[in-house]
């Protein structure tokens, strides 16, 4: 069953957050954590054996040196490419009575964060040396790098959270997703809310676009943890579609 987007409630940003804000503080009835493993991809790895011998080509081109800087650049941005380039999610799902929260962790050790930050650090000390021995021209070519060393200067491993507050007579559609699987078993799931989709005007559209978005969350699970989920999830919603 579809409901119209005109008898959902106006998303003004003091309902949104309120909603959120209800999600956060009402009772939590379930939760369960996995940790999202992606599956290997060859292609990547590939990828980067050609580029690391390109690199050892031409460190072998200039020195025994070259091959030196060439090796410590290859096995530095390797072992940060492997923890940080594809790593691992340790995923919550916590389901409150008012509506679900899926926080995710990327599990990449702090030594790859702090390595951002100091060159981060870095990158800002030649960029004010630069200035003071070039002067303020430097920034004409230089002011993206420096945007990006402050952006990395404060890089930290924060979880990423998205709330899903449960709208009023609103049945959901769950869907798995066969293009994003995981390792384990584990399966991507959709839950999108049932709204009926206007076509009338733009504005009707944008609405809908809105309350899709709003309303949507996504998670991963096992057979076996998506089952138990569930049983929870039909006391708050109905789910109508499956599969």
């Amino acid at each position: 069953m579809y409901v119209s987007v005109d008898s959902l409630p106006e998303l003004t940003p003091e309902y949104q957050q309120a909603q959120l804000q209800a999600v956060h503080d009402a009772k939590v009835v379930y939760q369960f954590e996995v940790v999202k493993v992606p599956p290997t991809d060859y292609g990547d790895i590939i990828t980067w054996i050609l580029g690391a011998l390109m690199f050892f080509w031409i460190g072998y081109q200039i020195s025994w040196l070259g091959v030196v800087v060439a090796s410590l650049f290859v096995f530095a941005l390797g072992s940060y490419f492997y923890y940080a380039g594809n790593p691992d999610v340790k995923q919550t799902v916590t389901l409150t009575e008012r509506g679900m929260i899926v926080s995710d962790l990327k599990l990449v050790p702090d030594a790859c964060f702090a390595a951002l930050r100091y060159s981060g650090y870095v990158g800002i000390a030649i960029s004010v040396v630069g200035v003071v021995l070039v002067g303020p021209m430097m920034f004409i070519g230089a002011g993206a790098g420096l945007l990006m060393s402050f952006k990395m200067a404060g890089v930290e491993n924060r979880p990423k959270t998205r709330v899903l507050p449960f709208p009023p007579h609103t049945n959901y559609r769950m869907y798995d997703v066969p293009e994003c699987r995981y390792k384990h078993g584990l399966v991507q799931w959709h839950l999108s809310p049932m709204i009926e989709k206007e076509i009338e005007s733009e504005d009707k559209k944008a609405v809908y676009r809105e309350n899709r978005i709003f309303y949507f969350s996504s998670y991963a699970a096992s057979t076996e943890e998506q089952n138990q989920f569930l049983k929870h999830l039909r006391q708050f919603i109905t789910v109508t579609e499956e599969g």
